[in-house]
């Protein structure tokens, strides 16, 4: 699918899926818990789907009991199953999506069973090298090649050392493992060697652990405990909006005119809420109303844009839309500690590196930082041809930069959005933007 974007006035009104992350997180905890859960939703993506084939795989049982017309609304009904218990061999396709893969393996391996996991090639060759090491310490298979990763466990209950600086996903999968390791009769322990970058999706583990019936303890920053005899319980849930979705469009309305948010949770733990500072800081103006959040541009108020540092450390999924905020804002912005983005669906520096400067945009980065030096407007006297690098963040940003440039661009393989967000273009075009296939 290839996508045209013309230049637009936009503004408007949009619900924001619910968050990728929670709801990964929601479907985990309630599948690993005897009895039937119910989990309500304001989307559904192919991580998410990912996600439900595995732990079907798994002997948990799945299935969407209510689908409204739009689209938008899911509820998720999940009967649990003791994973623990499995003894045959598993194949699980995870698909594109590395949460899936990274929250899984540990969980898998909390049985003997020989566990054989699929997906796209550039989800099978990212970093494993924490899960490796785990299990090669306790004598246990873990084999990665371009195809597959296998493994077979059980992984005991123990204390364990995980570096804190190539993914909070190997943390948060081990935490919602531990319950399950040993069947749960001894404690697990986890130190983390800084530095902890992304600890706020940690923090989301945590809270949803905890929400169906399982508490980890924080002896400090560093270090988790997940105390022995504790298993999931069943529960109804509903999953909020999504921060780092709802980034798009609070960057549209801090360049463009004003965008209101629907169905955000002021009160949210999402790391990637701070999306909200950096859209202050830049100069927009925020105004809440209850569940919704109304971003007003700096042009609104007879100002322009202002630069400034933006840390990722905590929020590398903002990344790529930060860099077209910055791209608009005139003078020199930083964004910092970036380097996970390299470690992407795509290498996203070097991805938004090769598409904004084909807009002209002075883009340039080292291994940690990406410096960029903004101006107001950007047109060119030609069709710009922008690559998805089969990326649903690259297209989504460069959607946005498109709708604010002042000439057209094509957006090619843009069906990369089915992986984190389908209606994109829906919502867009809610916003007035100008969004048609290209055929």
């Amino acid at each position: 699918m290839n996508i045209l974007i013309k230049p637009s006035q936009t503004g408007g009104s949009i619900t924001p899926p619910s968050s990728k992350s929670l709801l990964h997180r929601a479907l985990i905890c309630a599948g690993l818990a005897s009895g039937k859960s119910t989990i309500s939703s304001l989307s559904c993506s192919r991580d998410i789907e990912a996600t439900i084939s595995c732990l079907n795989a798994l002997g948990i049982k799945i299935q969407t009991v209510q689908k409204e017309e739009d689209g938008k609304k899911f509820t998720f009904e999940v009967e649990g199953s003791d994973v623990a218990l499995r003894n045959f061999p598993v194949v699980m396709d995870a698909y594109e999506s590395g949460s899936t893969l990274r929250f899984l393996i540990p969980i898998a391996a909390s049985s003997a069973s020989s566990v054989t996991f699929t997906g796209q090639p550039s989800l099978m060759i990212r970093p494993m090298k924490i899960y490796d090491e785990l299990f090669k310490e306790q004598g246990l298979l873990f084999n990665q090649n371009r195809q597959t990763i296998e493994i077979k466990g059980p992984l005991k209950a123990t204390h364990y050392t995980i570096d804190g600086n190539v993914s909070s996903q190997f943390i948060s999968g081990m935490l919602m493992a531990a319950p399950l390791f040993d069947q749960g009769k001894k404690e697990t322990a986890l130190s983390i060697t800084p530095p902890y970058q992304s600890r706020s999706y940690t923090n989301l583990t945590v809270s949803m652990m905890k929400e169906f019936g399982v508490t980890v303890q924080e002896p400090d920053e560093l270090s988790y405990i997940v105390p022995a005899d504790q298993s999931y319980q069943p529960k109804d849930l509903q999953v909020e909006s999504d921060y780092s979705q709802m980034a798009f469009f609070g960057v549209l309305g801090a360049i463009q005119n004003s965008i209101t948010c629907m169905n955000m949770n002021p009160d949210s733990a999402q790391g990637d809420k701070v999306i909200l500072k950096f859209l202050k800081q830049a100069g927009a103006k925020l105004t809440w109303n209850d569940q919704s959040v109304c971003i007003e541009s700096a042009k609104s108020q007879n100002l322009t844009l202002k630069p400034c540092v933006m840390d990722l450390a905590d929020c590398p999924d903002l990344g790529p839309i930060l860099c077209v905020l910055a791209a608009y804002t005139p003078g020199t912005t930083r964004l910092i500690h970036a380097s996970r983005l390299r470690y992407k669906e795509c290498d996203r520096i070097a991805a938004m590196e090769e598409e904004l400067r084909k807009w002209g945009v002075n883009i340039n980065s080292d291994e940690d930082s990406i410096t960029i030096q903004g101006k107001e407007t950007y047109s060119c006297d030609h069709l710009v041809e922008v690559d998805s690098h089969n990326d649903h963040r690259i297209v989504m940003a460069m959607a946005i930069f498109g709708a604010c440039a002042g000439s057209d661009s094509l957006i090619h393989n843009a069906q990369a959005i089915k992986k984190s967000y389908p209606l994109f273009f829906e919502d867009f075009k809610k916003v007035k933007g100008d969004a048609s296939v290209w055929n």
